[in-house]
């Protein structure tokens, strides 16, 4: 299907077939992109007068902070949009857990046995703590200033979030009002800093070939379209 999409359909939005996206991609970029290919392609509709990409839609809390390496800076500069999700870090962050010992106890599905999932690190922890300490100062739920931290980041412009029930989205639309004192703001931001500067680890290239272009195989320029570059003698 895609590759008639590539052979029949005019170029009259945004080339994103050449570059490998679905055609569902058209309007945004999603998680497992890394930035320079939407870079690419939001250069490569400029340069053409084609209807640009309007929005990054990419996970995005206090314990998943690497999109901040390329991609945060990258739709301030090309003007797209920063759409998060996942603001409580699976509910991480949603005050259920707390660490005890070298285990986790609580009443959500983290604590099951055969909760999905990555594992939970001792930086985990540490911004947990963190939150914890400014929640309560502020007198808010762990959730709201979590929720509220993300809204408020640079070039974010909406957060999805998710809730069980009436009450749990009511106190998430409280996440906005409010804001966080610029010393408690100091103390996440401190507690939840990225410790290495990957900026795409949900994006390999076995995960890139199921989200940008499933069943279709994509490469570079072929072997002999230009010299290498060397800067050697």
């Amino acid at each position: 299907m895609q590759t008639e999409l590539a052979a029949r359909e005019p170029l009259d939005r945004l080339a994103v077939p050449v570059l490998g996206f679905p055609r569902r991609s058209r309007q945004g970029v999603g998680e497992g992109l890394p930035a320079w290919h939407a870079a690419r392609a939001q250069s490569y509709a400029e340069a053409h007068g084609l209807a640009p990409m309007i929005k990054v839609q990419l996970p995005y809390s206090l314990v998943t902070r690497d999109i901040e390496a390329e991609h945060v800076t990258m739709a301030q500069a090309l003007g797209m949009g920063l759409t998060t999700w996942s603001p409580i870090g699976g509910g991480l962050l949603s005050g259920k857990y707390r660490r005890t010992g070298e285990s986790m106890s609580g009443t959500g599905r983290l604590t099951k046995p055969d909760a999905a999932g990555r594992e939970i690190s001792p930086g985990d922890w540490q911004v947990i703590e963190a939150l914890e300490s400014v929640a309560a100062d502020l007198g808010r739920s762990m959730a709201q200033v979590a929720i509220n931290w993300v809204a408020t980041q640079p070039a974010v412009g909406s957060v999805v979030i998710g809730a069980s029930s009436p009450e749990q989205l009511a106190s998430n639309f409280g996440a906005l009002d409010f804001e966080i004192p610029a010393d408690a703001r100091r103390r996440l931001d401190e507690a939840s800093a990225p410790k290495s500067p990957c900026s795409t680890p949900c994006s390999p290239r076995s995960t890139q070939s199921w989200v940008v272009s499933p069943g279709l195989g994509i490469g570079d320029k072929p072997a002999g379209y230009a010299p290498p570059v060397f800067n050697g003698k």
